[in-house]
């Protein structure tokens, strides 16, 4: 596999055997990698707080059927 330099790019290289690109600057492999990692902590998080607040909104309408039961039983 040999590969080019690209003009103008530093650290982007084409493998002349697919033609493909290939990145070999490590701190920018390093900052991507960091920023997906914070990106997919941050889609868990929401998640979470999305599947919490589905529980709340759940045990507040069974909190409402109660009372309404309640106040209809005590008319």
């Amino acid at each position: 596999m040999t590969m080019l330099p690209i003009e103008g790019k530093d650290g982007y290289f084409r493998d002349t055997r697919s033609n493909a690109i290939i990145n070999k600057n490590e701190n920018d492999f390093n900052m991507y990698m960091t920023n997906h990692k914070k990106l997919s902590s941050d889609k868990e998080r929401i998640n979470s707080i999305e599947c919490e607040l589905h529980t709340i909104k759940g045990d507040l309408g069974d909190i409402r059927l109660m009372l309404q039961h309640f106040m209809d039983k005590h008319k």
